[in-house]
């Protein structure tokens, strides 16, 4: 027999924990935020909200010098397998601590689509954006506008760009389509989707754009690729298959780094791997063309 008393509470009880949802999910995103900026101040990087092609990115940037090339740094994907679709950012914003340790003059960090919102639940903030489409021709299309900003309000002539795990794929595909990119480094980088993405609750949907297919276009950009010895979500497998879709370079370099995983090992060694080797030879190379995509926008898209 049913206990009228009990069922009142129990619903009352589900309605209340469906209620604090998205208040403990502001919560989180709050909390992440302020433990990025912990990372960024010391490296008097200025925190910066910007919206472009209807999307929010979250900027930390240090900029000292007109007319001079910027390092930006892409971040990784979500790393919270808690409910994912409400957690856009990184519980250990890797691809933050790595730009805090580059002395770069000009530096820029993007996070990823949403992250750092604290309530990321509205229309620009569709969980798709880091989920199936987090590769999608929208989301590489915000990033070219932003770059596109950044390079307007601060006169920046050129880009090296640094990407992280998910970042990764971002940054080649956003190499292979501008000619103001001059480099191109990875950390553990996502290479290969394909590989790394293989479980149903991972499918990509189909116009996704990735590094394998940007691969042949980057074959004469200089660039150097930071594998973990100890990373299990994009070993050396996913750098290698990229790097024989490319075909014949002699521009791409990459490191084998010893006690470092996907997450951990990076951020100490991180000053002395940017000094890594990221060149082509003078002789005998074909100038570097980026293949620009023709629905890429020519200017900033209106706000």
């Amino acid at each position: 027999m049913k206990n009228p008393r009990l069922t009142k509470f129990l619903t009352l009880a589900l309605l209340a924990t469906a209620a604090a949802i998205p208040v403990a999910c502001g919560t989180v995103e709050e909390f992440r935020e302020v433990t990025a900026e912990r990372i960024a101040r010391p490296a008097f990087m200025v925190e910066r909200k910007l919206n472009v092609a209807n999307m929010d990115l979250q900027l930390w940037e240090r900029m000292h010098q007109r007319h001079a090339p910027a390092n930006v740094y892409i971040e990784g994907d979500t790393d919270s397998d808690f409910i994912a679709e409400l957690e856009p950012s990184r519980a250990n914003p890797v691809g933050i601590h790595l730009a805090s340790r580059d002395n770069a003059q000009n530096l820029l960090y993007i996070a990823r689509p949403c992250q750092y919102k604290e309530v990321p639940d509205d229309k620009e903030c569709n969980p798709a954006l880091w989920g199936s489409r987090r590769f999608s021709p929208e989301v590489i299309a915000a990033y070219n506008a932003a770059l596109d900003e950044v390079k307007l309000r601060y006169d920046i002539s050129e880009f090296n760009l640094i990407g992280y795990d998910g970042g990764a794929n971002i940054a080649a595909v956003i190499a292979s389509q501008r000619p103001d990119v001059v480099s191109l480094r990875t950390v553990a980088g996502n290479l290969n989707p394909a590989l790394i993405y293989t479980k149903p609750d991972q499918k990509l949907d189909g116009d996704s754009l990735s590094a394998m297919a940007a691969a042949p276009q980057l074959a004469n950009l200089p660039q150097h690729h930071f594998v973990g010895a100890g990373d299990s979500v994009a070993p050396a497998a996913v750098y290698h298959s990229f790097r024989q879709s490319m075909g014949p370079s002699e521009c791409v370099h990459y490191t084998f780094v010893p006690d470092a995983d996907h997450e951990r090992g990076w951020v100490e060694k991180w000053p002395e791997l940017l000094k890594s080797t990221i060149s082509c030879p003078d002789d005998g190379m074909e100038e570097y063309v980026p293949a620009v995509l023709p629905d890429r926008p020519a200017e900033l898209p209106d706000k």
